[in-house]
């Protein structure tokens, strides 16, 4: 196990809870937990928002990180929040459980060991804006 994991968010809180998350491939991408990563890229990209491009939301809206991609993110129907920020949240690795690939799962709530603000502007080289 890692000692250190990556989190990202583009909302900034003080703790991280589980919550429902949803994989379209992967059943382990489904627990109701906190996800985080081995891999600081993924964590970045996950930090930088999805904007839907229909305002009105009837476009399908996906975010894809697939090994053939490399450390980018596919963006489909949406795209990062431009302008905006982001936050990574570094955290303890010792209470989570591998998920898969690179992958983590924490049952519990937990404290960062620290949160970084990113600018998202900074980071769109991690982008495949579709």
């Amino acid at each position: 196990m890692p000692d250190i994991l990556w989190h990202g968010s583009p909302v900034k809180v003080d703790r991280l809870v589980p919550n429902q998350a949803a994989d379209t491939g992967f059943a382990k991408g489904c627990q109701f937990a906190v996800y985080a990563t081995s891999n600081r890229n993924m964590a970045i990209c996950f930090a930088l928002g999805c904007i839907e491009n229909d305002p009105e939301g009837k476009t399908e809206v996906r975010r894809t990180m697939m090994p053939e991609y490399g450390d980018k993110m596919l963006f489909e129907g949406c795209h990062p929040n431009y302008g905006g920020k982001g936050y990574l949240y570094k955290l303890d690795g010792s209470g989570f459980v591998h998920a898969m690939g690179s992958q983590w799962t924490c049952y519990e709530e937990i404290q960062p060991l620290e949160i970084i603000e990113l600018d998202v502007d900074d980071h769109l080289d991690l982008c495949i804006v579709l």
